[in-house]
C-alpha cells in the first residue's frame, strides 16, 4: 500500500495549490483524481479576474498548476475515493487515515478534502439518458460537438454567460434561458452576449422536458406558455452541489451538504482539512480556492511537523 504524508482529495485549483505548499514543504503529496485535471476551472475560457494573469484559459491555469505540481515532485492518482477510515498507529504519536478506492488503497498521514463540486442536474426524465447524446455540462468540454448547430445553454450565472459567448462561435444558433428576468452574470458578460447576432436571451423560462430517442431533439419550456423547441444540445449550468456523504464520518457537514470548517480550513477531525468549493463559505472563486489550498496544506505541515517531534 502506497503512503504518503499528505493525501489531497482532487486535482483543481485549491487541491493542486495545497501539494505545491505541501511539497515545498518537502512532504511526500498524491492527489486523487478520477475526472481531468483542473476541476470546474477547465470550463472556463477566458478569466479576467485572476490577479496577475488577465485572459488566461481554465485549461492554461490548470497545466500550469499541473507542471508546477510535477516539477516539485507530486503524483496524481488516477482514482476515486470510496472511503475513508481513521486508524490509530500503535508505533507513532498520531493516527493515520486508510483511503479506499475504486483501485489500490492508499495510506496518509493527513487529508486535504478539495473535491469542489459536482454538476446541480434538471432531475427530468430522459436526463440521465441523454447524456453524452445531447446533454451535456461543460461547454468547453463538448461545445465542438454541435458545431454549425442550434444549441441551449440553461443557467444565467457566469459560467453560463462564458459558455453562451463561447458557444456563439461555434454553433448556429444559441439560446440562452435562464428562470429569472435577468441574469446573475456580470454586466460586462451580459453587454457582449447582447451584441451576439446569433444569440436569443430567453428570461423568466424554465426547462420542463427533455425529449428523443438516441439523441436530444427537442426542449419543452414553461415562459409565457407551454412552448418548445428543436435543438440539438443543451447545456446545463445552473450551478454545482457538493458531494461528500462519504467523507461525513470524519467531517461535519452544513444544510447544504458543504463541509463545516473556520478560516484555517481545518474539520472536526484532526489531520483532516478542507479547501475549495466543497467547504461552506461565503465566496467560490478560483483566488479563494487557491488560498483554502495555501491555508489547508500549512495546516497539514504543522500537523505533521508536531507528529514527528
Amino acid at each position: 500500500m502506497d503512503k504518503y504524508d499528505i493525501l489531497i482529495v482532487g486535482a483543481g485549483v485549491a487541491g493542486m495549490t495545497a501539494a505545491v505548499y505541501g511539497l515545498r514543504a518537502k512532504k511526500s503529496v498524491a492527489i486523487l483524481e478520477k475526472a481531468a485535471v483542473g476541476g470546474q476551472i477547465l470550463q472556463t475560457t477566458k478569466l479576467d479576474n485572476y490577479p496577475g494573469l488577465p485572459g488566461i484559459s481554465g485549461v492554461e491555469l490548470a497545466e500550469k498548476l499541473r507542471g508546477q505540481v510535477k516539477q516539485f515532485g507530486g503524483h496524481f492518482v488516477s482514482a476515486e475515493v470510496v472511503s475513508i477510515e481513521k486508524k490509530e498507529d500503535a508505533d507513532s504519536k498520531g493516527s493515520s487515515f486508510v483511503v479506499a478506492t475504486d483501485d489500490e488503497p492508499i495510506e496518509a498521514k493527513s487529508i486535504i478534502i478539495a473535491n469542489g463540486s459536482k454538476e446541480r442536474k434538471l432531475g427530468l426524465e430522459n436526463e440521465e439518458r441523454l447524456i453524452g447524446h445531447g446533454v451535456s455540462y461543460c461547454a468547453t468540454c463538448d461545445g465542438a460537438l454541435f458545431k454549425d448547430k442550434d444549441v441551449l445553454v440553461y443557467g444565467g450565472g457566469n459560467t453560463a454567460a462564458y459558455s453562451v459567448l463561447y458557444l456563439a462561435g461555434i454553433c448556429r444558433k444559441v439560446y440562452w434561458m435562464f428562470r429569472k428576468p435577468a441574469p446573475r452574470a456580470e454586466k460586462h458578460l451580459v453587454e457582449t452576449i447582447e451584441e451576439k447576432e446569433n444569440v436569443e436571451i430567453m428570461k423568466s423560462s424554465v426547462v420542463t422536458h427533455l425529449e428523443g430517442q438516441d439523441k436530444l431533439e427537442r426542449v419543452d419550456y414553461h415562459g409565457e406558455a407551454d412552448e418548445s423547441m428543436s435543438v440539438s444540445g443543451i447545456f446545463v449550468l445552473i450551478g454545482r452541489e457538493p458531494d461528500n456523504e462519504r467523507f461525513k464520518n470524519l467531517v461535519e457537514l452544513d444544510e447544504t451538504g458543504h463541509i463545516v470548517s473556520d478560516e484555517t480550513c481545518t474539520t472536526r477531525t484532526l489531520g483532516v482539512f478542507c479547501a475549495g468549493d466543497t467547504r461552506a463559505k461565503k465566496l467560490n472563486q478560483i483566488v479563494t480556492a487557491t488560498a483554502d489550498g495555501a491555508v489547508a496544506a500549512s495546516g497539514a505541515i504543522e500537523y505533521l511537523n508536531k507528529l514527528n517531534k
